[in-house]
């Protein structure tokens, strides 16, 4: 008898959300509808303002929409209190942005255990875990080195581990080729694309660069705040 069908991990419905801007109100999602598939590369395609980070910030919890419903993972992210959202935050979803964020007084390793300790571990494991990662990312080899000893491609590494430190089952990646150069961008969606597939973690990115596509396992466009199949 084959396995009963996984639900989606990403369930939103006429989601909206709006900011105030000095100009007035601006409406960043307007009634969108989405699912994800767990196992899905979904990347999330259009134009610098459609409203593509403010999406991603909300199924990563980092925000809350106006409107509409969102289930993340089995999460009802609107309904969720401040203290599951932040449970939610630790161990459902790992987040990769443009700007690395690494802290600049701590080696690659350290950059990524710190991750593991913010979760619970203890230092010892948490290094021989973020050596671990590292590993799969191709730097184990630059363990030693702080952020400033790396290039960007490994900078964007060394954020990709950290955010898989805590085995998440989704990852959330905001235009994270956006600050390095062509080849550079393929090391990254290589590393992005392999962990989809051979640990099965699901991935949505957002960028506009259309060239990217093929890594995806689907995409979609995202523009003036409304989705386009």
């Amino acid at each position: 008898m084959a396995p009963p069908p996984q639900p989606p991990i990403i369930r939103a419905s006429a989601l909206a959300k709006a900011y105030r801007r000095a100009g007035g109100r601006v409406e960043a999602l307007r009634g969108v509808d989405l699912v994800v598939e767990a196992g899905e590369f979904l990347m999330v395609m259009g134009p610098s303002g459609g409203g593509k980070s403010t999406l991603l910030n909300l199924i990563g919890g980092l925000d809350r929409a106006d409107a509409g419903t969102l289930q993340v993972a089995g999460t009802d992210l609107g309904a969720a209190s401040e203290r599951a959202l932040d449970a939610f935050r630790r161990t459902t979803v790992g987040f990769v942005f443009q700007f690395f964020n690494l802290l600049p007084t701590l080696d690659a390793r350290d950059n990524v255990a710190m991750a593991l300790v913010a979760r619970g571990g203890d230092w010892d494991g948490a290094r021989r875990r973020a050596s671990d990662l590292l590993e799969k990312v191709d730097l184990g080899h630059r363990a030693d080195h702080r952020p400033s000893e790396l290039s960007g491609g490994e900078q964007q590494r060394v954020a990709i581990a950290r955010a898989v430190a805590g085995a998440p089952p989704l990852l959330l990646a905001d235009e994270p080729t956006g600050d390095v150069d062509g080849e550079t961008t393929a090391t990254i969606m290589d590393v992005l694309s392999g962990l989809n597939r051979t640990r099965g973690v699901t991935v949505v990115m957002v960028t506009h660069d259309i060239s990217l596509t093929g890594y995806a396992t689907r995409h979609v466009e995202l523009r003036d705040g409304r989705i386009s199949p």
